[in-house]
């Protein structure tokens, strides 16, 4: 387990900058406007808004190159909320940036349920985080004079929105509205899946969830996940699978997978 830094010493540290992981992927940098009991709060330019779970946080560095300012015309996000996952339910509909690294998804956050998160991400479909492993989240700022947009240039955009896959800002999207990691991987039984991104990645058609083990089919293999691993879930869209015999092989899967079930369920 990680340790938590001291709230105490990074106090000592707000209003400067500082580079929160000295480098690597999950390395974010910014001024440090607040240390709350949970996480912490920094801004940069680039970024907007970036709020830091403290028990992922290995080390705080100084970072005198980070010479920022906070401009008048931005309106700060509350930054005195008491809990991580409090803001993040108060962010709901917001455009937001889910950690950093190879797990990083940017998307339209839709919901904060029990131990998870759905998230809007385009060209992906809706993706769940686990909360556990969400280190971080940012959000861009916002400005207060920002000139309204002309009707031609509002219609302008939702088109150029859409036609690029793009969610428009009132838009609803439809998701897997349940209470627990448990429930939804219940609800996703038989869909195939892609588990975590990046080298941790696996994907196949979730056949069973129990005792923490999570068992996929893909194609003639069977992978087991320990649920505690799980960082994040999506079901892999049908425009995504490359030509026909991959769907094939997917329905044969899925079908092989239900007679296993029966099979076993008979023998019991």
């Amino acid at each position: 387990m990680e340790d938590k830094m001291s709230n105490s010493f990074l106090t000592t540290m707000v209003g400067k900058g500082v580079r929160a992981y000295k480098s690597g992927p999950e390395a974010w940098h910014g001024l440090l406007l607040a240390v709350n009991s949970d996480h912490i709060v920094l801004y940069n330019e680039k970024d907007g808004y970036i709020y830091q779970r403290s028990n992922h946080i290995k080390n705080v560095v100084a970072d005198d190159k980070a010479n920022i300012q906070i401009a008048n015309e931005l309106t700060p996000h509350d930054t005195n909320e008491s809990k991580f996952e409090d803001i993040l339910s108060n962010l709901i509909g917001e455009e937001v940036k889910i950690n950093r690294g190879p797990e990083s998804r940017k998307g339209r956050l839709l919901g904060v349920n029990g131990d998870y998160l759905a998230l809007y991400v385009e060209k992906e479909g809706v993706s769940y985080f686990n909360l556990d492993h969400v280190k971080s989240f940012s959000i861009k700022a916002k400005e207060d004079d920002k000139e309204k947009e002309s009707e031609n240039d509002r219609v302008n955009k939702e088109n150029k929105e859409k036609d690029n896959g793009k969610m428009k800002e009132n838009q609803v999207v439809s998701f897997i509205d349940v209470n627990s990691l448990n429930r939804l991987f219940k609800y996703l039984k038989y869909s195939y899946i892609m588990i975590n991104r990046g080298p941790e990645g696996v994907e196949g058609i979730l056949v069973d969830v129990k005792d923490n083990l999570i068992t996929l089919v893909f194609q003639d293999q069977v992978l087991r996940v320990n649920r505690n691993h799980v960082k994040s879930i999506r079901e892999k869209m049908n425009q995504e699978n490359s030509n026909d015999n991959s769907n094939q092989n997917n329905n044969h899967s899925i079908v092989s997978a239900k007679k296993k079930q029966q099979d076993r369920k008979r023998k019991n």
